[in-house]
């Protein structure tokens, strides 16, 4: 019974000799696989273009698609410490434009050597930005043949930048348009402003008269036709009846109103005139009309003009009171009354008064029928005058 169990003891050692052979063999058959992590080669030397003087590449580089070519390798031998493993290839250094990569990681099983290809292209650098005044200063601009005796060519090359936008029909329409569109917004702000800024110019009217309803109308149609025109009034008298009558007796009394201010003022003898006179006159029976008559006389130019203003109709009672307080004797009798309309109308109705009575009897001003009569009188005035005087 004892030998039994000393037999089975033995194959028991037997058998755990024979695992632990295998389990040794087994054990150097995988320590002969791994390679030796102290005697992987150096890394390969960095590119020449990462190592030019400076740091930095002396030319760009454009990386096109990585070509990665794989070159399966036996796997290595047992290593031995001191020596390089026969799996790892020493790479000799890259051309320029390539990139060696050698792994030396020790879990790749294969070894891969990838090249990335790079190409040099030359770039042109960018042109140096420039300022607008470079820029426009650069830009040649082609010379205006103009011939000789041109108003626009004198004007452009005696007065500089102003002649050429002078002799420019675009830009000139374009300043003049931005003047008159200021000019009306400060007028408009302050009607006061007008008559200051549309003063001047070359036309220069005297008006037999000091009365704004009389100055101011005629002012305002002379600067509305020729753009700038200086008007102002001196008073003066006619040796007619106080309140004229007929056709004749108007036009007689404003052409006085201008020689006697020509013989007691200090007038220039070529200085335009405008004299304004009103009168009435029966145009139907018993119809009687209120009007007024512009005449204008400028020796210079030999222009001497008259023109009316639109008839205002009165009312027969007005005249027939007027008509009974001119006495039979009166010496101007012929020409006219002695008493005028806008007496008779201030005391009928006190409220309306004599200055402007039109606008209380018909609803339009003095001011307004000798607007509109002055603005035609001055434009046949500047009708007669020369081109070269009005321009």
């Amino acid at each position: 019974m004892k030998m039994m169990e000393e037999s089975s003891d033995e194959s028991a050692e037997l058998v755990d000799k024979e695992e632990a052979v295998s389990a040794e063999k087994l054990f150097e058959a995988q320590q002969a696989s791994k390679p030796d992590e102290t005697s992987i080669a150096p890394p390969a030397p960095l590119p020449s273009f990462l190592t030019s003087p400076g740091g930095t590449p002396t030319t760009p580089l454009q990386a096109t698609s990585p070509k990665v070519p794989v070159t399966p390798t036996t796997p290595p031998a047992t290593p031995s410490i001191g020596s390089a493993p026969q799996g790892v290839r020493a790479s000799s250094p890259p051309a320029q434009g390539q990139v060696n990569i050698t792994p030396t990681g020790p879990m790749v099983p294969t070894q891969a050597t990838a090249t990335i290809t790079t190409t040099h292209q030359q770039i042109t650098p960018p042109m140096p930005q420039q300022s607008p005044f470079e820029v426009s200063s650069s830009i040649t601009v082609p010379e205006m043949e103009v011939e000789e005796g041109s108003s626009v060519g004198s004007s452009a090359g005696s007065g500089g930048l102003f002649g050429w936008i002078s002799g420019n029909r675009v830009l000139s329409k374009v300043v003049e348009k931005t003047k008159s569109s200021m000019e009306s917004m400060i007028t408009t702000l302050d009607p006061g402003m007008k008559e200051i800024i549309k003063s001047g110019g070359d036309v220069c009217i005297l008006v037999t008269s000091t009365k704004d309803n009389k100055v101011g109308a005629v002012r305002e149609a002379f600067q509305t036709v020729f753009g700038r025109a200086t008007v102002y009034g001196m008073e003066s008298k006619a040796n007619t009846a106080a309140q004229p009558v007929g056709y004749t007796s108007g036009v007689k009394g404003a052409e006085e109103r201008i020689q006697n201010l020509r013989q007691t003022a200090s007038v220039h003898d070529d200085q335009p005139i405008v004299s304004v006179e009103g009168f009435i006159v029966e145009m139907l029976p018993d119809r009687w009309y209120e009007l007024s008559c512009l005449v204008l006389q400028d020796p210079h130019h030999r222009i001497d003009l008259q023109t009316f203003s639109q008839p205002n109709p009165i009312p027969a009672e007005y005249i027939l009171k007027a008509q009974d307080r001119t006495p039979s004797d009166y010496p101007l009798r012929w020409c006219g009354l002695n008493v005028t309309i806008g007496q008779i109308v201030e005391e009928a109705c006190p409220h309306i008064g004599h200055a402007d009575w039109q606008a209380g009897i018909v609803g339009v001003s003095r001011r307004e029928s000798l607007f509109l009569a002055a603005k035609l009188l001055a434009y046949m005035y500047k009708q007669r005058l020369p081109t070269t005087y009005v321009s």
